[in-house]
Parts: structure tokens; C-alpha cells; sequence
């Protein structure tokens, strides 16, 4: 995934500055959701429910492209 996508889903539902950091560490970097939460000092749940509103938007989206 690229970066622009990733800050356009992102912008698309409403990831805040740190999450949406967290998210990109994740999804670009490869970083575990420990290792984003911790390198970014925000705790774990807050990362993951992160990602899983990304991931859930991501795939509502590749559902609509089909």
C-alpha cells in the first residue's frame, strides 16, 4: 500500500494525528501494533482499534470496487 492511499482512507474515517501515525507505522513499516504503540508512547487498544477501523474501511472499499 502506498502512502497516499493510506492517508486517504485515513482522512475518510477520521483517524486522529497519533492513530493515524500508528496506522502507517503498521500498514507501511511493518511494525507490530506493541511496537507502534510503543515507539509513539499511546496504548495498545488505542492502535489496534486503529487499525481495525482502517482495515474495515479498507476492505468496505475494495467490496465497493468490485
Amino acid at each position: 500500500m502506498r502512502l497516499e492511499q493510506m492517508k486517504r482512507i485515513a482522512d475518510l474515517i477520521g483517524l486522529k494525528n497519533k492513530s493515524r501515525e500508528a496506522v502507517c507505522l503498521m500498514e507501511i513499516d511493518g511494525m507490530s501494533c506493541y511496537a507502534a504503540s510503543h515507539q509513539l508512547d499511546i496504548s495498545r487498544s488505542t492502535v489496534s482499534r486503529a487499525h481495525a477501523r482502517f482495515r474495515n474501511a479498507l476492505s468496505q472499499l475494495a467490496q465497493l470496487s468490485h
